[in-house]
């Protein structure tokens, strides 16, 4: 079981890493300068789709390992690990839209 949590935090380093490049200027539009030193993360930009695919790949294999060296007969222990896994890819392709909805989200609040 080790290794599928590693694998999962590993898809959740990796989401967070794809979106780190459009995380500045939301913050910067909502706080102001005080964000500025978060600047650097902009050098992750052409890294985003890499670090996307990165992501769904190591939680394809954390949950293939699972699936694979799972013998268990038990319904409600499989269950809790389905919706482990549900969730977590939930968090992982709503990390990965943000840019997207952030958009949405600026372009709502903030169009003149």
């Amino acid at each position: 079981m080790k290794k599928e949590i590693l694998g999962v935090l590993t898809a959740l380093l990796s989401a967070f890493a794809a979106t780190a490049c459009c995380l500045p200027p939301l913050l910067f539009l909502l706080f102001g300068i005080s964000f500025g030193f978060l600047s650097f993360l902009e050098t992750l930009t052409p890294f985003r789709i890499p670090l996307s695919l990165l992501s769904l790949f190591v939680l394809w294999l954390s949950w293939r390992s699972y699936a694979h060296h799972t013998f268990t007969c038990n319904p409600q222990k499989k269950k809790r690990y389905v919706w482990f896994y549900s969730i977590v890819l939930g968090l992982i392709i709503a990390i990965l839209l943000y840019p997207e909805w952030a958009n949405l989200f600026i372009d709502f609040f903030y169009s003149p």
